[in-house]
């Protein structure tokens, strides 16, 4: 299945307009009327809001793997000041990841 399937589907599972999804991520309704016939594709910065909006991963939407993820119960015992720090991890590459978890078992060593 495609970006702009995926997204229609998601969209109307939701119960939503194209509208509404444009308000929700921040562009027009045109441009999420185009993505849904496929004859646009959107920005990075478009797709990592859709995936936010519908509680899922850009790999999923850009067809990286075919599982929808759902991304809230990593989060849900995580205070508001938590979450964001865990939503941008989640968007880090495995290096980057990996350079992540040494800095913190190095401060955790040096407490």
């Amino acid at each position: 299945m495609e970006f702009n399937e995926k997204l229609k589907l998601l969209r109307e599972e939701e119960g939503i307009s194209q509208k509404t999804l444009a308000e929700k991520v921040g562009v027009s309704q045109s441009a999420v009327a185009q993505w849904e016939a496929g004859s646009r594709r959107p920005t990075s910065d478009a797709v990592v809001a859709v995936a936010r909006y519908f509680d899922t991963s850009a790999d999923f939407l850009l067809g990286l793997v075919d599982e929808r993820l759902r991304l809230v119960p990593y989060y849900k015992g995580l205070s508001e000041k938590e979450q964001p720090f865990m939503q941008a991890y989640s968007q880090l590459t495995s290096a980057q990841k990996s350079a992540v978890g040494e800095i913190v078992r190095l401060m955790l060593e040096n407490k």
